[in-house]
């Protein structure tokens, strides 16, 4: 059985990934998502919770591919209603389904539907957080905690959508069709273009790293930036593509700073290069690349260097704390929420500790 779960888990992983190409349209998409679920609820015989399970995976990626493609508003509702009458696995697949929901609401401008659905998701998470007053333990707390300002915060875009109002950061069907109406200038074709053939040529590069491991990170870092250096010239100087320049920038910057993350050996010299670039590029900024900050703090602390680690450290937990600091606002957008900014404070304090004792000579548990 545990065969056929881990196979059934890398097909419906390798089928998501071809399903969100835009060659696939939704209807194609969802068909071969039919047909991967009658063949392994077949596999399974007469394993009831696994048939079960098998389906509602194959739900919820039906319900994110709808969000993603957005077809008509009735059709994404009845993804949904799909899966509800499925069932959800726990407390976790319910928020990340219901957001998923909620938000297509929000697209749609259809406030109504999400914020019925919001409502009393939001009260019962709101019991299983005071179920955990007095308890000591952190997770669920903190996971409560954070998904209830994810969803207050989706909630009071639907009810500000619902008095009318227009939030400038949520993206709608009627904006996205009167912009699909509007002729794109010269300058906005061919910088499409240009941006279509960087990513390809950026997508080989990765290939080749990819395919031979036995590529030097040196080697495979020139490649990008022999790419990068190709197509910044082809766009010139001047604001018609400026903001292309800064893409194709940060993106090579992300690409050599994850090549050394990929090349098992990488000696710290080639983690600190890939991460300057990744700096100068504007990558990083307030609010923006955790992850690849936290891969990096992590790699500092396993190659013993915490002068480089408290240098990311250091002004990481002052963006957090100034953030901390702002009152939340009435409508929120989208970012980070307070209670992952509390807890990331607190693994940074923990962090910097440990960089705190590797310079004076102590040893890391």
């Amino acid at each position: 059985m545990e065969k056929d779960e881990l196979a059934f888990a890398k097909a419906n992983g390798k089928l998501l990934v071809e399903s969100v190409k835009s060659s696939r349209s939704f209807a194609e998409a969802t068909l071969d998502f039919r047909k991967l679920e009658a063949e392994f609820v077949e596999r399974v015989g007469d394993d009831e919770f696994i048939a079960l399970e098998t389906r509602r995976r194959i739900a919820e990626h039906i319900l994110m591919l709808a969000h993603d493609k957005r077809p008509p508003f009735d059709v994404f509702r009845e993804t949904w209603n799909d899966l509800v009458r499925l069932g959800f696995s726990g407390i976790d697949r319910e928020c990340s389904m219901s957001w998923f929901f909620a938000d297509g609401c929000a697209y749609d401008e259809r406030p109504d539907e999400g914020l019925a659905v919001l409502e009393p998701l939001l009260a019962k998470l709101e019991r299983l957080l005071e179920g955990t007053r007095g308890t000591g333990e952190k997770y669920p707390a903190h996971f409560y905690e954070n998904e209830l300002e994810q969803l207050e915060n989706l909630r009071d875009v639907l009810e500000a959508q619902k008095r009318g109002e227009v939030v400038p950061w949520q993206e709608t069907r009627r904006e996205d069709e009167a912009q699909q109406n509007t002729p794109k200038t010269p300058d906005e074709e061919q910088e499409g273009a240009l941006w279509d053939e960087f990513v390809r040529a950026r997508r080989a590069v990765y290939n080749t790293f990819a395919k031979s491991k036995d590529r030097s990170f040196a080697d495979v870092a020139a490649d990008y930036r022999r790419v990068e250096a190709e197509f910044t010239a082809r766009a010139g100087e001047g604001q018609a593509f400026e903001e292309c320049l800064f893409a194709m920038r940060a993106a090579t910057a992300e690409s050599i700073f994850m090549a050394a993350a990929e090349t098992l050996g990488a000696p710290f010299a080639a983690w600190r290069e890939g991460w300057d670039a990744l700096v100068r590029s504007g990558f990083i900024s307030d609010g923006e690349g955790w992850m690849h900050r936290g891969m990096y703090v992590q790699t500092c602390l396993a190659n013993n260097e915490p002068e480089a680690g408290l240098a990311v450290i250091e002004p990481w937990i002052t963006e957090i704390e100034r953030q901390l600091q702002v009152p939340k606002k009435p409508l929120q957008p989208p970012g980070h929420t307070r209670a992952e900014l509390k807890r990331q404070l607190e693994e940074l304090h923990e962090l910097r500790d440990k960089f705190m004792a590797m310079r004076g000579g102590g040893e890391q548990g």
